[in-house]
């Protein structure tokens, strides 16, 4: 076997482990149970704040000395976040049992330190990941396979994320802490794996240009509108996307409390309810390049785009079982955007950029999102607790957000049909560059 296609088989994998974070369903209950609302909102943006410091210049190390090793470094920080956030309040001296408080400095930098380290790892990996699948491919003649692969990628990441998920959810009943050990034991996993790749860019095809001269050459490529319309969307739905993963949680919470179900039942319900939800994502993203093929990308944009509009619009209006079950659907969106985006997107840039422009891509986003939160936790009172009242403001203003995207995408459809509908990526990159 060509060793591309080795490589390529191997991401498949790796894809697997990446999404497996088991902590996903307990994340907000985990901190919250220990710190006041307004410094978990924080944690959430300095999180975000973080990727931006470090997302361009991780896929411009992927550029520069290759996939393989800047992959190596981002499973070794999300191995020592992990580890942080799961010894954080043993190394602070604070018991689980002791309830939310203000005040407690050693635990918020702790655990600000393993959201940074988070963020590294994320950065390193984003971009970077896509692009050693594409070029893998593109090494062993079989490029032609991306979008295809790339639907399978997403169906094998989500069924991770809902394996995990449910994992996680049922430890955490016993222990918050328990899915980071978890967590941990995954991203030694995932190094093992990607020291079984092959680095698939020669030195031709590595970039010699510095950080500044590398983003001009990122920025030039908008040229091309279609790339410059995929680039803002792509920053847009990261900040829809992530609306529902943020606030999830505390509205199942209150469902539950609503109804009287003891403390213990929410990992329990989170986790079967996130494993249900990215087990439906993997059926979405399994399915996301003949949606495409059908309807068009930009047809595939407007429905991911009314979709999560619609999670977001019903829950600022209401605290309902009918909601909770619609969020089951929240991450569909982001299933079947992704293969027909990274199949337009990534063979349409040239190889010496593609993880500085797919990484460039994904700050805009975090970017975006990390300024959304922390724009929303400014409607927070000091020292509001995580429930209804809470987050009812931040969803109505999200509400807003939503609409207002929604209404430009469908603009945008209306103004191009069909057009760059990224059916394939040879057909896709002559399309992009007209």
């Amino acid at each position: 076997m060509h060793q591309g296609l080795r490589t390529a088989d191997l991401y498949q994998r790796y894809a697997t482990l990446a999404e497996a974070s088991f902590w996903v369903p307990v994340f907000f209950i985990y901190f919250a149970a220990l710190l006041p609302l307004e410094e978990v909102l924080l944690l959430e943006g300095l999180y975000f704040l973080c990727v931006v410091l470090v997302e361009v210049p991780s896929g411009w190390i992927g550029d520069r000395i290759g996939r393989r090793l800047t992959l190596l470094v981002g499973a070794a920080l999300m191995a020592a976040s992990h580890l942080l956030l799961f010894t954080g309040p043993w190394l602070a001296g604070v018991s689980m049992d002791a309830g939310p408080e203000t005040g407690r400095n050693g635990l918020f930098i702790l655990f600000a330190i393993g959201q940074g380290l988070r963020a590294a790892g994320i950065a390193f990996r984003s971009g970077t990941d896509t692009a050693l699948h594409h070029d893998a491919l593109e090494a062993a003649g079989a490029e032609g396979e991306f979008p295809a692969r790339e639907a399978r990628v997403a169906r094998r990441r989500f069924r991770g994320a809902a394996l995990a998920a449910l994992i996680g959810g049922g430890v955490a009943a016993i222990d918050l802490r328990l899915p980071y050990l978890l967590s941990f034991i995954v991203a030694i996993a995932m190094f093992a794996v990607v020291l079984g790749m092959r680095e698939p860019a020669t030195d031709d095809s590595r970039t010699k240009a510095q950080l500044p001269r590398q983003i001009a050459s990122c920025l030039a490529q908008w040229r091309s509108g279609a790339l410059l319309l995929l680039f803002a969307y792509v920053a847009m739905m990261l900040v829809l996307n992530h609306i529902p993963y943020e606030y999830f949680q505390p509205y199942i919470e209150s469902v539950l409390g609503e109804d009287g179900a003891a403390p213990v039942a929410t990992p329990l319900a989170t986790g079967l309810h996130v494993a249900v939800t990215f087990w439906l994502a993997s059926i979405a993203g399994g399915r996301s390049i003949a949606l495409r093929n059908r309807i068009g990308l930009w047809g595939v944009l407007a429905c991911a785009t009314a979709l999560q509009a619609l999670t977001i619009g019903l829950m600022g209006w209401m605290l309902s079982g009918f909601v909770v079950a619609l969020l089951l659907l929240r991450s569909c969106p982001r299933a079947i955007m992704t293969p027909p985006l990274n199949a337009a997107v990534t063979g349409s840039v040239p190889v010496q950029i593609r993880a500085t422009y797919l990484s460039l891509q994904s700050l805009a986003g975090r970017l975006a999102f990390s300024l959304t939160l922390f724009m929303l936790t400014m409607a927070v009172p000091a020292g509001a607790s995580g429930d209804w009242e809470g987050i009812c403001h931040q969803l109505v203003w999200s509400t807003w957000i939503a609409g207002v995207a929604l209404v430009a995408v469908l603009l945008v459809l209306a103004i191009r049909g069909r057009r760059d509908d990224g059916m394939g990526t040879s057909q896709t990159t002559s399309k992009l560059s007209r």
